[in-house]
């Protein structure tokens, strides 16, 4: 038996009309009532923000939870990045913090199976919780299920991949003060940082039960969301040319630079051979012939240790 501590859901909005009731329905359904969703409209163009307060206003009254919409004077567009991050900032302090994208739809029990794992778990550790999903069309009709993670995961296994997708994480009071006191997050995404900071400090919680429906179409902003052409257009421009190494470069010195002094000698080693760039000749073999793999796909690790060889 577990108490009841307190989660707050995360949830930006960025021209989300199409599908935002139903993910709305979604949160406000769930079995764990004692939920504060924050939204945070990041400048919508289309009619998000109407309907958010219509919603708000004609649901709020009939709920068990708490639902509380960010101001955002001049209606600005941080970005998701940026957006998230004043949403973990902003909000209240809570004993969970759950992301949400607008799109997708949460099963009743997404909450309560998180807070039930972390419960059992040591809240002065950094805790991240992630479980799985199903893979939907725009009409969130079944299409696929997604693959399982290899646990137990570890800090080499996050360096070049992100594991678990935002809306499928919830983190603990710790890990938010530990990401928030980062001295700027600028161009950090979210997800990965959290998951960073709970395999190298904390524990990183794997829940294969099917919590979520995550919906793909042309909108979504993801790899995922895109078509066939683009998705391979982009994986030969990001992985087999390395243009995107420069972007997971840039996070792991950034995470360098403020975790370092608090990592153990292995976390800090990995990040020593991947950190930097161009290398010398004795950082290059070791990357070359790192020992462990960085991707679970086969392709993708090819393809990483093809720029790894052709020093990129």
């Amino acid at each position: 038996m577990y108490s009841n501590p307190s989660v707050n859901i995360l949830l930006s909005v960025y021209n989300g009309e199409k599908y935002l009731t139903a993910q709305l329905d979604s949160l406000l359904a769930q079995t764990y009532k004692n939920i504060t969703i924050y939204i945070r409209d990041d400048g919508s163009a289309d009619n998000s923000r109407s309907i958010l307060k219509m919603y708000i206003q004609k649901n709020l009254s009939l709920q068990d939870i708490r639902v509380v919409l960010l101001e955002n004077e001049g209606n600005r567009n941080l970005g998701y990045m940026e957006s998230f991050w004043t949403l973990l900032r902003e909000a209240d302090p809570a004993d969970y913090y759950a992301f949400c994208d607008q799109d997708d739809f949460w099963l009743p029990e997404k909450v309560e199976r998180g807070v039930r794992a972390l419960e059992r778990e040591d809240a002065a550790l950094p805790l991240l919780y992630s479980s799985s999903f199903t893979y939907c069309d725009e009409n969130l009709t079944f299409r696929g299920n997604a693959p399982a993670m290899k646990v137990p995961i570890t800090f080499k296994d996050v360096l070049f991949y992100t594991p678990a997708f935002g809306f499928t994480i919830m983190i603990n009071h710790t890990l938010r003060d530990l990401a928030l006191a980062a001295s700027s997050l600028a161009d950090i995404p979210h997800d990965g940082w959290c998951q960073k900071i709970a395999a190298s400090m904390g524990k990183f919680l794997y829940d294969p039960a099917q919590t979520a429906k995550y919906r793909r179409h042309h909108s979504t902003v993801t790899y995922a969301g895109d078509g066939k052409i683009k998705m391979i257009g982009k994986w030969l421009k990001n992985d087999i040319l390395g243009i995107g190494l420069s972007e997971y470069r840039f996070v792991l010195q950034r995470f360098y630079e403020e975790y370092g002094d608090r990592l153990g000698e292995e976390e800090r080693t990995y990040l020593d051979i991947f950190r930097e760039q161009p290398v010398n000749l004795k950082i290059y073999w070791k990357r070359v012939f790192f020992p462990w793999r960085l991707r679970p796909s086969i392709g993708g690790e090819m393809a990483l240790r093809g720029c790894f060889l052709g020093n990129r």
